[in-house]
């Protein structure tokens, strides 16, 4: 059986390239143009919605469905992310966010761990507690470069704050990237709030 997406993108054009992604990857897509018509319409068996954030809110669509007391993961997708739209998304609950083109290998991961556990709930604590096995794989200094990173900061920001080069940064990054088996910095920060979940706030992990 397929699995069951929602996507919000007003864009015709790319509203068709992403469910034709979507359908050769094996997903089934129902396409929604604004947030109104999604709200109204939405399969409550889909596991997920997929929300182009450069054009709809996606942090809106996470409010509206908490306002209607459901819970849905909501993904987002823009053509370049930026880490502190990232950040702020993660921290308002959002459960992952994409480049596009979507590959369509780290969406059904993703979806994968959604899929954990018998509740919505107890799938929430089992990521946590995955996230915070990998994360005590880190140096504390890689540990430090996530935290800022989870802060929104760049690699030179970062650099300037601990006392190192940008190009210091970046292997940094690489080498806790490769320790969390993250695909992209978007992995390794849904792994840092995950974490922040079983101790309450996003303190340092590994320090």
């Amino acid at each position: 059986m397929r699995e069951k997406l929602g996507l919000i993108e007003p864009d015709e054009t790319i509203r068709s390239q992403v469910l034709t992604t979507l359908d050769d990857a094996g997903f089934r897509a129902d396409p929604f143009k604004d947030v109104e018509e999604f709200l109204r319409f939405r399969d409550p068996d889909a596991a997920a919605v997929l929300v182009g954030d450069e054009r709809v809110d996606a942090l809106r669509i996470r409010a509206s469905l908490c306002d209607q007391g459901e819970w849905m993961a909501v993904m987002a997708y823009s053509t370049r992310p930026g880490l502190r739209r990232i950040v702020e998304f993660l921290r308002g609950g959002g459960y992952d966010y994409f480049a596009l083109p979507i590959d369509v290998s780290c969406l059904a991961r993703s979806l994968g761990q959604l899929g954990h556990g018998a509740t919505p709930y107890a799938a929430a604590r089992q990521r946590a507690a995955e996230a915070r096995m990998r994360m005590q794989t880190l140096s504390p200094r890689e540990a430090e470069v996530l935290a800022m990173m989870a802060d929104g900061q760049s690699n030179k920001a970062i650099g300037l704050d601990l006392g190192i080069s940008p190009r210091t940064v970046e292997i940094h990054r690489a080498n806790m990237l490769s320790k969390l088996s993250a695909s992209c910095t978007t992995d390794a920060l849904r792994m840092f709030f995950e974490n922040a979940l079983l101790i309450g706030e996003a303190s340092v992990p590994g320090g």
